[in-house]
């Protein structure tokens, strides 16, 4: 960059004036020029003070618009969410307005069987229910017939048992007759005619009395056989009468369930409605959200943008504050920036007899393969090196806490912003509270933010920025980090960062 160029212009703007140069001056004008240098001094002494107050009040306004442009981010990928939330209810609802119609036509449609099914049923059975009743007094009529022609055989059958006794005793009395007639001689010839002429009529009326009795006795069984299937027909016929009118209870049943469906179809309706207005209200909010989501994107690049200008003029007032401090003038971060110049020389120096003493090896010091720790939050990582400079670091970087009050933290940091040995008062066993451990356990930590990058990255003599300290927890403290570049055997190998308070 052209800051050194810068800077040794302002070296020699600010060189005193020779002698020699004021030669030839008239007397009352040869104190002129260190007057003109010392008015310069004091220019720039306030240049320098001005940018640097103006400096901070850029960086806290770029971390500020940071911290919005990454809020509105946020808001801007809720509001995109949140578009998809809506459009998936928008088509939810609508799922649900279509399945209630088809709900409404199958329930219609049900409704309309129901009712010509239950019509049919109660026709059909109407129907049967007058024929059973038809069928029971038929059985009763059939019974009462039967018991009178069951009555009228007994009668005949007495009348034959009566014939057949008059047919024994007309048996009897031709049996005497015969044998009178035979005691009478010629003179009893004309009654023994009579006597058998009554014995064959009795043997006859017999014969046909016995079988009449014979016939009479089968027809009763099968009278009687008919009386006894006849009134099970009659005790079914009465059964299924009485049943009957249980069927017509499940009808009713029938006739109750088309009622509910009925109301049903009414309920569905009385649901969709409201489903298909609120369908109607998701597109209209639908349609703003989106609208809103594109404004919020649009305020999101610009912020962005702006936030990436006010980087740049960050960095350019970081580039005018080391121009200021490099250009001889003495300012209140001079001595600061001589010290720390000097330490990063003197952890290059330690790591250096360490890889030459055998402590490490040049290519552990330059080891990338950072190793997360288990367990910790904020994630804390590990490599090959940081066991060494738990050894080296702490005299420079403990020893920095006391060389001026403002100093806050001083620590190494490698190309990457890896932090493997922190000050003591910020390396302490992580807790179960992140927002602690993020202001307390700061070793064995990658920042690889803006300003830690450049710290490690910077090969100038120095680099002086103001930022916010993350302290975790949304807490951030303004101050001016100051670095300088450490070199192991020609190498670059990070920087030494000191953080210090901004005297406002």
């Amino acid at each position: 960059m052209h800051a050194l160029n810068l800077a040794f212009e302002a070296e020699e703007t600010a060189r005193p004036v020779s002698a020699d140069t004021n030669a030839g001056l008239h007397p009352e004008h040869a104190a002129a020029p260190q007057e003109d240098i010392g008015r310069l001094k004091d220019a720039m002494n306030h240049i320098g003070s001005s940018i640097g107050e103006l400096s901070v009040n850029i960086a806290d306004t770029s971390g500020v618009v940071g911290d919005v442009s990454q809020a509105l981010d946020k808001h801007a990928a809720a509001f995109h969410a949140l578009t998809g939330d809506i459009d998936q209810i928008a088509s939810s609802n609508k799922t649900v307005a279509e399945a209630s119609r088809g709900a409404i036509e199958a329930a219609q449609t049900t409704r309309v069987g129901l009712s010509e099914t239950t019509e049919s049923m109660s026709g059909i059975l109407g129907n049967a229910v007058a024929d059973m009743k038809s069928m029971a007094g038929t059985a009763g009529e059939v019974t009462r017939v039967l018991d009178d022609v069951s009555s009228q055989i007994r009668e005949i059958h007495s009348f034959s048992e009566a014939i057949r006794g008059i047919a024994t005793q007309t048996q009897l009395l031709a049996v005497n007759a015969g044998i009178m007639a035979a005691h009478a001689g010629d003179a009893g010839r004309g009654f023994a005619v009579v006597a058998d002429a009554v014995k064959q009529l009795a043997d006859k009326t017999g014969t046909v009395s016995r079988d009449m009795v014979a016939r009479l006795e089968a027809l009763r069984g099968v009278v009687t056989a008919l009386q006894a299937r006849n009134a099970e027909n009659e005790s079914v016929a009465t059964a299924a009468y009485q049943r009957s009118s249980e069927i017509d209870a499940e009808l009713e049943k029938f006739h109750g369930f088309g009622r509910t469906v009925e109301g049903m179809i009414g309920d569905i309706e009385r649901i969709t409605d409201p489903v298909e207005h609120t369908t109607q209200i998701c597109a209209r909010v639908l349609s703003k959200v989106s609208e809103l989501d594109q404004e919020v994107g649009r305020s999101s690049e610009q912020l962005t943008s702006a936030s990436q200008r006010i980087d740049k003029l960050v960095g350019f007032s970081e580039d005018v504050i080391g121009l200021v401090a490099a250009s001889g003038i003495e300012t209140e971060d001079t001595p600061l920036i001589r010290r720390c110049i000097e330490a990063a020389q003197e952890a290059g120096a330690l790591f250096e007899h360490a890889i030459d003493t055998g402590l490490c090896r040049l290519d552990d010091l330059f080891d990338e393969n950072y190793v997360p720790i288990a367990n910790t939050n904020p994630q804390q990582v590990t490599t090959r090196f940081s066991s060494l400079t738990d050894r080296l670091m702490p005299e420079i970087q403990e020893g920095m806490l006391d060389f001026d009050p403002r100093v806050t933290f001083c620590a190494a940091v490698d190309r990457n912003g890896y932090l493997p040995t922190h000050n003591h008062k910020y390396s302490h066993p992580q807790s179960v509270d992140p927002v602690w451990n993020a202001a307390n356990c700061r070793n064995r930590r990658i920042f690889n933010d803006r300003t830690g990058l450049a710290a490690g990255r910077n090969t100038r003599p120095f680099l002086l920025q103001t930022y916010r300290r993350d302290m975790g927890g949304g807490s951030f403290a303004l101050m001016k980090d100051l670095s300088a570049p450490i070199r192991v055997k020609g190498r670059h190998w990070g920087g030494l960062r000191i953080g210090f308070k901004i005297s406002l």
